[in-house]
């Protein structure tokens, strides 16, 4: 993932995000977008996860032995830390803080973007922690237009992309480490992206693009089903843009059970 190609996506994001914003009537905003956060809310936390990425408080939350349930805590503190502030407050966060992000992510060299932290979801490269901002953008975006009844957020090809890699380099860092060993194969392929396919041997703990085991079950995805599925958004079997081909569903729903980005 290259610092570059993720500042540009930042910024088409949350180019999207202030015009989904502005066309909102004040009544709208006031509209439960997830449980506990109003329409309003949404915004409220992009723009101060922002404001932590940009002064480094924001890797403090995410590092090793947090889980998901003090994420999600701190990610409400932090809501309600700023709740007082009015649309326009926090549509000027928004932009400011937003454009800091992109620009500092965009000046990073290429060799510390792969540098590896320990982080809440396994070890994993720099990178990847930009792309979590651009999962947890579009995934907030969804839940906006899903609170009001507007369309999908759009997700262009260059996104599409970026968050392929961006899922698959969280499976085997995070959620595939609380499965048991298990016989099974799994090949995980994205039909709206052009990339090698990932194969997880359950049995033997190999995960990636390079495993040679034959593969006894397909799972065949779009981008956006699968971040509304590691979202926690939709289970896999309500998702039809998630398709699981081959005997061996088991395997393939143990898997998919377990995916989770917060």
């Amino acid at each position: 993932m290259d610092p570059k190609d993720i500042a540009g996506a930042m910024r088409r994001l949350r180019a999207r995000s202030l015009e989904l914003l502005d066309g909102l009537s004040d009544a709208e905003l006031t509209v439960e977008a997830v449980p506990g956060w109003s329409v309003l809310d949404v915004f409220r936390h992009l723009a101060t996860s922002d404001r932590g990425s940009v002064l480094g408080a924001h890797l403090l939350h995410f590092r090793a032995g947090q889980d998901l349930d003090d994420i999600e805590r701190l990610n409400d503190e932090l809501v309600a830390g700023v709740r007082q502030e009015a649309r326009a407050a926090v549509r000027a966060d928004l932009a400011t803080w937003g454009s800091r992000l992109a620009t500092v992510t965009g000046l990073a060299p290429r060799a510390l973007a792969r540098v590896t932290i320990p982080t809440a979801f396994g070890r994993l490269p720099l990178a990847w922690m930009g792309g979590l901002r651009l999962y947890d953008e579009w995934v907030h975006q969804w839940d906006v237009t899903q609170a009001v009844g507007r369309p999908d957020p759009p997700m262009d090809a260059d996104l599409r992309e970026l968050l392929a890699e961006f899922q698959l380099r969280a499976l085997p860092a995070g959620p595939l480490r609380t499965l048991d060993r298990r016989d099974g194969v799994v090949e995980v392929r994205f039909r709206d992206v052009t990339r090698t396919p990932w194969r997880f041997d359950l049995r033997r703990r190999e995960f990636g693009e390079f495993v040679r085991s034959a593969p006894t079950v397909a799972v065949v995805a779009d981008v956006p089903s699968w971040c509304l599925l590691a979202g926690a958004r939709r289970g896999w079997r309500d998702l039809p843009g998630i398709e699981v081909t081959g005997r061996d569903e088991a395997a393939a729903g143990a898997l998919l059970d377990v995916v989770r980005v917060v």
